[in-house]
């Protein structure tokens, strides 16, 4: 089996995305889970009440392809299309979400969410207005990324990531211990009782 782009043709980059994939929706699934136990709003929360759809419509796509990849051994010719956007989306609620949960981020989140922000809107002018300051500066870590095909801008991204991970001042401390709402402990109580 091997996942296609939108194209159909085999990309090499998703060789490494099809290891990957599978992983990546579990860890946006556990970190979303353990917001809702501790009571902290997820992007896709937040992103679900916008939009008026419930959080499991709102992620059925990328479950989807999730789905697939964890069950390509029912359809050794199967192959799903899919856009490496996709792949991006489910990482960058994933690296959010946990900055909420814990309160911080490793080097390696924190440069993912200046890299996705850069690269989000195919012009500043596109981007609602409050955001086109927060585009601007994520672009100026990034020189050359407005103009790069997608392999040029993972290189820029992996050059800054690569800087940044020498400058001690962008170390974040965060929580490594799942603290529960008090109406979950009291509940988990109660039932063991």
């Amino acid at each position: 089996m091997s996942p296609r782009h939108k194209s159909g043709r085999p990309s090499e980059c998703f060789s490494k995305a099809s290891t990957l994939f599978p992983f990546l929706p579990a860890a946006r699934e556990i970190v979303a889970s353990i917001g809702e136990q501790t009571d902290v709003p997820t992007v896709q929360s937040d992103l679900a009440e916008q939009r008026g759809v419930p959080v499991k419509k709102l992620v059925q796509p990328l479950s989807r392809i999730s789905n697939f990849f964890k069950h390509a051994d029912r359809d050794a010719d199967a192959y799903l299309e899919f856009d490496e956007d996709d792949l991006e989306v489910v990482l960058q609620l994933a690296c959010h979400d946990f900055g909420r949960v814990t309160g911080g981020m490793p080097i390696e989140a924190q440069i993912y969410e200046v890299w996705v922000t850069a690269i989000a809107f195919p012009s500043i002018s596109k981007a609602p207005l409050r955001k086109q300051e927060l585009l601007r500066k994520a672009i100026k870590y990034f020189p050359g990324i407005r103009s790069a095909d997608r392999a040029g801008r993972k290189r820029i991204g992996l050059k800054v990531l690569n800087q940044a991970m020498t400058d001690p001042g962008l170390e974040m401390r965060f929580k490594r211990e799942v603290v529960l709402a008090r109406n979950q402990r009291l509940k988990s109580i109660v039932e063991r009782s």
